[in-house]
């Protein structure tokens, strides 16, 4: 089908076309690894679905490519994100994200939202309850874990370094609070939480009353990989070790 066969095209037409034939094209989000397979069909269907991105983006319906953004299949989504990103970048880079977390696009959109929406301004840290603290420190770890993972600088490229800097500094203060209050015991149950990053900041700030088990959760941790938290744990063992370690630098 030639370019001037697709303009003639409705968007409605186009936009059934592109997912049934991504369905058909596959990519490597999708679960049928057997559709990649470099076959002359295949790169028939690859020429399609550009052609039908060629089209679709001279036309710019935002609206309805979001169907795309938001379609059960990740073939679709897997085609539409890379090929709609200079129209809609917001949820072509949410739908990308998504795809490598297998997150469908609108939890990564709602995990942006939390992320830049911050914590509430009331009631202050002083005037919260332990239990409320203990809250409020874990939602900021929730936003820290998020923003190294599903929020990204100009919405497409790495890790949002303002937005991790902006948090980063909640899990301390909550901390910072807690030791005043004689309380920073309450953060050891959370050195067993079941995300990562709760429990690599609890660990950070339970290594002088918890040393054992706060050494313990950060070495396992510590796996070299390229996760901010890997990265946080080898530094405050490094720190522990080399007695460096200070709640106020922490």
């Amino acid at each position: 089908m030639s370019a001037q066969d697709y303009s003639r095209m409705t968007t409605d037409q186009l936009l059934q076309s592109f997912v049934a034939t991504a369905k058909r094209a596959g990519s490597v989000f999708g679960s049928d690894k057997e559709k990649l397979r470099p076959t002359s069909g295949r790169q028939a269907l690859v020429a399609t679905m550009q052609a039908l991105g060629d089209e679709l983006r001279a036309r710019a319906p935002i609206d309805r490519l979001r169907d795309l953004f938001d379609d059960n299949d990740p073939d679709v989504r897997g085609w539409a994100g890379p090929q709609f990103v200079g129209i809609d970048p917001d949820w072509a880079s949410a739908t990308i994200t998504g795809l490598f977390h297998h997150l469908n696009t609108r939890e990564v959109l709602a995990w942006r939202e939390r992320i830049l929406r911050g914590a509430p301004k009331h009631p202050k840290l002083k005037e919260m309850t332990v239990a409320q603290l203990l809250q409020r420190f874990v939602d900021a770890c929730e936003r820290c874990y998020g923003s190294t993972r599903f929020l990204t600088d100009a919405q497409g490229g790495g890790p949002n370094r303002k937005a991790y800097n902006k948090v980063a500094g909640e899990p301390y203060a909550v901390a910072k609070e807690l030791n005043a209050r004689g309380q920073l015991s309450a953060l050891v149950p959370l050195l067993r939480h079941s995300l990562v990053t709760v429990r690599q900041k609890a660990a950070r700030y339970c290594l002088p009353i918890a040393t054992v088990e706060a050494v313990a959760v950060l070495q396992a941790i510590n796996t070299k990989d390229t996760s901010q938290e890997s990265f946080e744990a080898y530094w405050t063992l490094s720190e522990w070790q080399r007695g460096k370690y200070a709640l106020a630098s922490a």
